[in-house]
C-alpha cells in the first residue's frame, strides 16, 4: 500500500543546480527521485521539498516528502537510499507521516546560515562552503543593521527578480552575526518563510554596510521603499546553508540542528 514518507537530507550542493528539477542539469531533487525510482523498480516517484535551495547552496536540514509503495519499512528505506544516493547527498532520517503532510506547506519556520571566511589567507577547507572576505568588516555597523531586520515586513526590496510570489510579507524572528572562531563568521536568519535570494541579498547588503559603503539606516530605506536597487549585491550561493526546518510533532518535529552552525 502507498504511504507518505518524510525524508530528511543533508547535502553539499556544489555539484548541483539547486534543489528543484531542471532539464539537463543535476539537482538534488533529481538524484533523490532517481534513487526512489530504483527502489520502486523503475516507477517514477515525485518528491516535494521544503525549500528550493539555490544552485551551489547547501543543506543540513532539508526535508522532502513522497508517496512510496514499497514493503521496506522506514529504516530499510533509509538504508536503501543511503546506498543509492551519491556521497554528497545523505539521507539522515525517513519516517512515515500523515497523508496530508507537505514538506513546504506544513513548515512552521526555517533557519538559514551564511558563512563568511574573514581569515587572512583564506581557509582551503572552507572554499566550497564560505564566502572569502579578506577585508576587516565594521562589525559594529553590521550588528546595528541586523538589529533593524526582525519583524513582520514586506521583503520586496531584498527579493530576487526571479521571484514569482506576489505575497512578500514574512516574519523574520532571528537575524544575528556569530563569530564561530577567529576568521570565520556566520549570519543566521530564522523566519516563517523566505523569498527568492532573500538571505543572499540581505548578506550582500550587510557586507556593504561592513565595508562602510552604505550606513545601517539603508536597511530601513530598502524595507520602506521596496527598492531592490537600494540594497547591496547578491552574495554568492556557496556560503548559504539551509540549517533547519521546523514542523509540529505530528509531522515529525524539526529537521537538522540550528545550533550546528558548522
Amino acid at each position: 500500500m502507498e504511504r507518505r514518507v518524510r525524508i530528511d537530507l543533508t547535502y553539499d550542493g556544489t555539484a548541483y543546480a539547486g534543489w528543484q528539477l531542471q532539464p539537463g542539469r543535476p539537482t538534488v531533487q533529481g538524484v533523490l527521485e532517481e534513487a526512489l525510482s530504483r527502489v520502486h523498480g523503475g516507477r517514477p516517484v515525485r518528491v516535494r521539498g521544503a525549500g528550493r535551495t539555490d544552485s551551489g547552496a547547501h543543506a543540513r536540514g532539508q526535508v522532502g516528502d513522497a508517496l512510496v509503495a514499497t514493503r521496506c519499512d522506514d529504516g530499510e528505506l533509509l538504508r536503501s537510499l543511503s546506498s543509492l544516493l551519491p556521497k554528497d547527498v545523505r539521507p539522515t532520517r525517513v519516517r512515515t507521516v500523515p497523508d496530508d503532510f507537505h514538506a513546504q506547506h506544513r513548515a512552521i519556520e526555517k533557519t538559514y546560515r551564511y558563512l563568511v571566511d574573514t581569515s587572512r589567507h583564506g581557509d582551503p577547507f572552507l572554499a566550497r562552503f564560505a564566502l572569502r572576505w579578506p577585508e576587516s568588516p565594521d562589525v559594529t555597523s553590521i550588528d546595528a543593521a541586523l538589529a533593524l531586520l526582525p519583524g513582520r515586513r514586506d521583503w520586496s526590496g531584498f527579493t530576487g527578480a526571479a521571484c514569482v510570489t506576489t505575497d512578500r510579507v514574512r516574519t523574520l524572528t532571528e537575524a544575528r552575526r556569530l563569530r564561530l572562531r577567529p576568521g570565520l563568521d556566520a549570519f543566521v536568519f530564522t523566519a516563517d518563510g523566505f523569498l527568492t535570494h532573500m538571505v543572499r541579498n540581505l548578506v550582500g547588503t550587510l557586507l556593504e554596510v561592513g565595508r562602510r559603503r552604505i550606513g545601517p539606516e539603508r536597511i530601513e530605506e530598502v524595507l520602506r521603499t521596496g527598492d531592490r536597487r537600494r540594497a547591496g549585491p547578491t552574495a554568492p550561493a556557496k556560503g548559504l546553508c539551509l540549517l533547519r526546518v521546523v514542523y509540529d510533532e505530528a509531522s515529525g518535529g524539526a529537521s537538522g540542528d540550528a545550533e550546528a552552525l558548522w
